[in-house]
């Protein structure tokens, strides 16, 4: 019955070793004074162009074999521009 009693005691210190422990290491996970603060992500700018009426995109679509070490690879290709109606 002693037995029961000490290892009682010892987990309930430990516990609380634990608890003491977790406060501390929850104080110190903000951030400090000479760390530069972190920029949120944003997307990148695009920029939207609109021409006259009479120009039109126009775009020429192929495959291309391209010569790779891991051996021929086909991929699509295109060239656009702009064109009078």
């Amino acid at each position: 019955m002693r037995g029961i009693k000490v290892v009682g005691a010892a987990l309930l210190a430990l516990g609380l070793l634990v608890a003491a422990d977790s406060g501390t290491a929850l104080a110190q996970s903000g951030l400090r004074a000479d760390e530069p603060a972190r920029r949120a992500a944003r997307a990148p700018t695009r920029i939207q162009v609109t021409p006259t009426r009479r120009l039109y995109r126009e775009c020429v679509d192929w495959l291309a074999v391209e010569r790779r070490p891991s051996g021929d690879v086909i991929t699509p290709q295109m060239r656009c521009r702009w064109a009078y109606r």
